[in-house]
């Protein structure tokens, strides 16, 4: 397991026992459990032998996911999946009376209960199945200008010797997958000419692979700038730029900046490519010195690139 709240083994288990539980129910007693449900009493009852094995068979599966999760997010996936789709089917049942309300209590707690913490479960594993081995090290507190050297540009270029040759603007992108990411973009290359008239280059820092970076900048009109492939997170880690918080990435603000980004403005999004929690964030850099900083605070602001990339030194 890596790093996962405590609690979160603890209700796979009891879930696990629960599910177990509701499962030998269906099993070994269906027509007792139909008698006090007031429901019509069938005379085959494989379909409820089929619901309380299954039952049984997540609950045998949740025990054992909880010694380490991460790996079984898919499984997770499909019992929250399982347990929506019966909820969904009970509430319908219930609604046109084709199921008494003590049958929908009778769900009600072997499913219902739970969507709400496996849907939180389901968060962190996610979350935690993100994160790059490298995001999990501390972040280093060496001076920046002895780190920088460790760290090339897609032209072979190392930053602290680029950094010698003219102030570097360094724009850490979210994954490329992300809206936010691609209005990023789209604003830089509005803005590439003003910015690099102020003696500034641009290096892009993003979490795909050297050619995946080459293919997207190309796609947005940014051939040729100088990136710098972190798929471990290795230099946001440097410049402290954290995993966001649920509040950072899925919050209200967001999703209405997502909806104007990505609807309206057309920017949409698409596959995931990297750390979907990493936050952005943009550096201005002189002679292995930090100038200026910007930290997202939200996944969805908006800096102002040309305002980072003001420079009042002589280069």
């Amino acid at each position: 397991m890596k790093r996962l709240p405590d609690w979160i083994g603890m209700l796979l288990r009891f879930m696990g026992f629960t599910n177990l539980l509701w499962g030998l129910i269906l099993v070994l007693a269906p027509e007792g459990l139909l008698r006090w449900a007031k429901m019509d009493v069938p005379t085959v009852f494989l379909p409820w032998h089929m619901i309380g094995a299954t039952a049984m068979l997540f609950g045998v599966v949740y025990y054992f996911t909880s010694f380490n999760p991460v790996k079984g997010l898919l499984i997770l996936l499909l019992g929250f999946l399982i347990k929506l789709i019966e909820t969904v089917a009970i509430i319908a049942g219930c609604i046109s009376e084709v199921i008494t309300y003590q049958l929908a209590l009778y769900f009600a707690v072997k499913d219902l209960i739970w969507l709400g913490p496996l849907g939180v479960t389901l968060y962190w594993v996610f979350r935690e199945w993100q994160a790059p081995h490298e995001a999990q090290r501390t972040n280093p507190d060496k001076p920046l200008s002895e780190t920088l050297a460790k760290f090339s540009t897609n032209q072979g270029y190392d930053l602290s010797q680029y950094s010698y040759q003219k102030p570097l603007l360094l724009v850490f992108l979210r994954h490329f997958g992300c809206t936010f990411c691609r209005e990023a973009l789209h604003e830089i290359a509005d803005k590439r000419t003003a910015i690099e008239n102020q003696g500034v280059r641009i290096v892009l820092v993003h979490m795909g692979s050297s050619a995946q970076g080459e293919a997207y900048f190309a796609k947005n009109d940014l051939a040729g700038l100088a990136h710098i492939s972190d798929p471990e997170c290795q230099l946001y880690n440097l410049f402290r730029l954290q995993r966001a918080r649920f509040s950072q990435a899925f919050g209200l603000r967001v999703w209405l900046r997502g909806l104007k980004a990505g609807v309206f403005n057309g920017h949409g999004i698409g596959r995931l490519v990297g750390d979907g929690f990493r936050m952005p964030g943009i550096f201005l850099i002189y002679r292995g010195q930090l100038l200026k900083s910007y930290k997202h605070q939200l996944v969805s602001d908006q800096p102002d690139y040309i305002s980072l990339a003001s420079c009042e030194i002589s280069v």
